[in-house]
């Protein structure tokens, strides 16, 4: 009879540690998403942004000139790095702007970002009001 009771115990072990095994592969796991946007910052014109919540997601930036002689005027694309933190969901406000300048944004957009258990990202352009 001990020895039934040895290979139950543990036969429940190898159950057990079956039910986590599989808990752990929805462990969370950065994952990156990218946004991209025209500017042309070189006529001081840039996208700047905020997170609402940054404890969720981060960003990255890279712009690279389009045009081929540094020509004032000529466009640039913007790229953000959309990196995840932990899930939530969270908004982040993009407004192209003269940083220097006290007026209202040229053009304002706005990401509802969600990260999920996984890390996974969905992003959602949100309604303006």
């Amino acid at each position: 009879m001990k020895r039934f009771g040895f290979i139950v115990s543990g036969m429940t072990l190898i159950l057990i540690g079956a039910v986590f095994s599989s808990c752990s592969s929805t462990q969370f796991k950065s994952s990156k998403k990218k946004i991209e946007m025209k500017g042309n910052p070189t006529t001081g014109y840039t996208w700047l942004y905020t997170i609402e919540d940054e404890s969720i997601v981060r960003l990255e930036q890279k712009t690279k000139y389009l045009g081929s002689k540094k020509m004032s005027g000529a466009p640039s694309l913007f790229t953000y790095t959309i990196i995840s933190l932990k899930p939530g969901t969270t908004k982040i406000t993009f407004e192209y702007k003269r940083p220097w300048e006290d007026k209202p944004a040229e053009d304002t957009t706005i990401y509802t970002v969600t990260v999920d258990e996984r890390g996974k990202i969905e992003l959602e352009i949100s309604p303006q009001a």
